[in-house]
């Protein structure tokens, strides 16, 4: 099956973050650290200026992102 581009180019930003350590503290992790940080790319890319941005781009698009990964 052909990966949609977009959703390709995703997947290998994720992969930079592998091994990267996450801070937070388990119970209190609502959201995987890679769903977040492609969330922040995308909004930025997408003109988000601000963390309530992003917030914003996150509320309407997370479950789009979500249905597109594989």
């Amino acid at each position: 099956m052909a990966m949609d581009g977009a959703v390709g180019e995703g997947l290998v930003f994720l992969e930079h973050f592998r091994d990267l350590p996450d801070p937070r503290q388990a119970g209190k992790v609502m959201y995987p650290q890679e769903e977040v940080l492609l969330l922040c790319l995308l909004a930025v890319l997408a003109g988000a200026e601000a963390f309530t941005d992003i917030a914003r781009f996150g509320t309407k698009k997370l479950e789009l992102l979500r249905r597109s990964r594989i």
